[in-house]
Formats: structure tokens, C-alpha cells, sequence
């Protein structure tokens, strides 16, 4: 159910958020159709937010098509032009580079790069926002990014929404692998953006439906594994509201991080 300007919409309602991108039908209609309620204030958040999400899949394509490669935050690995390479495996954007131009060249010179699920996930996210709002207030508010998990990003706040049903094109769901080989802990678990269309996509898996995530978790289970893989019933959001407001260059607070099921509050 959406409920914009205190009016609740229809699917008849969808010509005016058109020009929101490919993908603006489905999530339009997904989220009329959705039990959840999404509410806004006018329907100019509801347009941010359909944006957002129809650039957070393309850039999930994006990143696909661009080279990079799965590794551990042991085995990182980055282009020093624009970052750094921390001991922890994460990128700490280097002075004087703009972030977005920074961002974007992860998906110019992937074959430069090796990261991890989650920080796959924050890279697609920065990306989006890039093709959302002004290149020129991406790069005043992220004059200091640091690609590693979902921590440590105060200016982009993420929710952690539990019992979504079958979620929102866009989501970032998570796999989890409860079984999991210690020889391969990397595989614990997938962070997958819901792509539409039964379609997800994980870094390090790629681009493939649910039940096949699943059978490739499966591979890498414990010896006599008896419980299988499973997409969880929540899913990870950007706050909308939040950085809709921050795109017309508002302030936010009480920003509140979910990374599966921990949260971390700045």
C-alpha cells in the first residue's frame, strides 16, 4: 500500500512516476500491491524513492558486467589512484578525489578491484545516489567515504525491515547458510539486491533466482549438513525519508545501521 499526501494510490496511479526508470512499473506496482504501508509526505519522496531503487538495481547490472571480483577483507583489493587499502581490507577514498568519481571508477576499472559481499552492496547503493541527486551535493556531503561492511557510513542510513513477505525490487535481502563449512566461512550467508522478476543479484555469485542462490550455499555446507540455506524474511533499506530530505540538503540524526541482524547506532 502507498499513501502519499494522505491519499492512498492505485496501480492506476503509476503515469506520473514513469520517468522514474526501467524498473519503475514493477516496483510501483509491487509496492501498491505490498501488505507493507509506504508513506510519505508528498509524492515527490515517493518519486526519490522508486528512483533510488529502480538506479540501485541497475547498478547492480552494472556491477556485474564491470570485472570486479569476489575476495575477503584479507584479500582486498583497489585502485590507488583514488583509495587507499587499509590493513582491514576496506577503501578509504584518498584526498583531494571526489567521491563519486571515486565510486564510479569501481565500475570503469573493475579488474582493479576484489571486495566483499556487504561491501558490494554499499558500493552499489553510493552508486545509485550518484545517478539520484546531484553529483555536486554527493560529493559535499561523501567528501570522506570508507568502503568495508555496512559500517561506518553516518551519512547514509540504512533499516533493517523484518517480515517483508516477498519483499520490494531493490531490497537487499539476505541468504543465510546455517550449516556452513568452517573451511569456508566466507559463505555463511549472501547479501542479494532483488532485481525483479524472481532475479537477485550477490557478489561472488552473480545474477541468478532464489532457489539457485540456495544451491550454490548449499555447496558449502558442513560435512552431514542437514539444514539447507534459506532466504531470511527481512530485508536492508536505504532510509529513504532520510536521504531524500538530505538530497535538498537537510541534516539527519539518530542514524540507526542494520548489517543482518546487528545494528549499530552513531
Amino acid at each position: 500500500m502507498i499513501i502519499a499526501a494522505n491519499q492512498q494510490l492505485s496501480a492506476d496511479d503509476f503515469g506520473s512516476f514513469a520517468m522514474n526508470g526501467r524498473f519503475a512499473p514493477v516496483i510501483f506496482k509491487t509496492m501498491v500491491e505490498s501488505q507493507e504501508i509506504f508513506a510519505y509526505p508528498s509524492r515527490k519522496e515517493l518519486n526519490f524513492e522508486i528512483k533510488l531503487r529502480n538506479e540501485t538495481i541497475e547498478s547492480s547490472y552494472a556491477l556485474q558486467a564491470s570485472g570486479v571480483s569476489f575476495a575477503t577483507f584479507y584479500y582486498s583489493q583497489c585502485n590507488d589512484y583514488y583509495w587507499t587499502l587499509t590493513g582491514d581490507g576496506g577503501f578509504e577514498l584518498k584526498p583531494g578525489i571526489q567521491s563519486s568519481e571515486a565510486i564510479r571508477d569501481i565500475f570503469v576499472n573493475g579488474e582493479a578491484y576484489a571486495f566483499e559481499c556487504a561491501t558490494a552492496m554499499m558500493i552499489i547503493f553510493y552508486k545509485a545516489l550518484i545517478e539520484t541527486i546531484p553529483k555536486e551535493r554527493f560529493n559535499e556531503v561523501f567528501q570522506h567515504l570508507y568502503l568495508w561492511d555496512w559500517q561506518n557510513h553516518p551519512f547514509f542510513p540504512l533499516r533493517n525491515v523484518s517480515r517483508v513477505g516477498g519483499g520490494i525490487p531493490g531490497d537487499v535481502r539476505y541468504f543465510k547458510n546455517p550449516d556452513v563449512s568452517p573451511q569456508t566461512p566466507q559463505w555463511q550467508g549472501e547479501n542479494a539486491v532483488d532485481l525483479s522478476n524472481g532475479q537477485f543479484f550477490g557478489h561472488g555469485i552473480g545474477i541468478m533466482p532464489a532457489d539457485q542462490i540456495i544451491v550454490e550455499l548449499n555447496k558449502y555446507r558442513r560435512p552431514n549438513a542437514m539444514v539447507s540455506a534459506f532466504l531470511m524474511n527481512n530485508a536492508t533499506r536505504p532510509n529513504y525519508l532520510a536521504l531524500s530530505a538530505l538530497a535538498d540538503g537537510a541534516q539527519m540524526d539518530g542514524i540507526r545501521i542494520a548489517a543482518g541482524t546487528s545494528f549499530y547506532t552513531f
